[in-house]
């Protein structure tokens, strides 16, 4: 089972953000952990409440305050498996807490609710040459084993993020993508083009050293109905 979800700006609680809605002023502990649980009851809805396989996650925060290195996600969840993530971010809230990246914190959403067993990884944030930082990334959370990743980037278009999966021994390939939107600006479909050949380059080169290679696309394409017409 294979679920694509935008996860509509999915920030954490370090206080920082490039966007005036996340603001702290604005964006408080209580609407962080509406959204993160509103996100673990839809995802439990696949599975008999077990949840799916894969996750191909779009607009989670890019971290603002990462550590020298990466998050250790199964450490960070046995170190607060004796809290509910209400509790963490109620009165138990600490600045450790807060430095939290978003993705964490939905892991944490997803234990509480019975969903474990994921893998995650978050697409590479350094930006294309010439490009500001972006603020939201693509991640995967996945449950079986990860033979690689990798993001490839798009001038400026967020970067699209390729795992590898393993699945009953056999190489899987994920894509989470989350292209440019066209839909008010008929100049930015140039650059949604772009992500969409950025994709078409790596898939002919899976196809050509596999033809009959295993691909699941998915995420946000910013698509619409009538795209070509438009």
């Amino acid at each position: 089972m294979v679920v694509a979800y935008n996860v509509e700006n999915l920030f954490d609680l370090d206080g920082l953000s490039g966007y005036e809605d996340y603001q702290p002023s604005k964006y408080t502990r209580a609407h962080a952990l509406t959204k993160l649980q509103n996100i673990a009851r839809v995802v439990a809805r696949f599975e008999a409440g077990r949840g799916p396989d894969v996750l191909l996650l779009s607009e989670l925060e890019v971290d603002a305050t990462p550590g020298k290195n990466p998050p250790d996600y199964d450490a960070l969840l046995a170190r607060y498996a004796s809290l509910r993530l209400d509790d963490m971010l109620g009165a138990k809230f600490t600045p450790e807490i807060a430095d939290l990246p978003s993705e964490a914190l939905l892991a944490k959403a997803l234990a509480d609710a019975g969903l474990t067993g994921y893998r995650i990884v978050i697409g590479d944030s350094t930006p294309a040459p010439g490009d500001r930082k972006p603020e939201i990334k693509c991640a995967v959370f996945t449950r079986f084993p990860i033979k690689h990743t990798r993001s490839h980037l798009t001038a400026g278009a967020r970067a699209i993020l390729e795992v590898v999966v393993e699945v009953d021994a056999a190489p899987l390939h994920l894509f989470a993508n989350h292209w440019k939107s066209g839909a008010s600006d008929p100049a930015t479909e140039a650059t949604r083009a772009g992500n969409a050949r950025t994709l078409r380059t790596r898939l002919d080169e899976i196809l050509r050293h596999d033809p009959h290679a295993d691909i699941v696309i998915g995420g946000d394409l910013n698509s619409q109905y009538n795209q070509k017409q438009r």
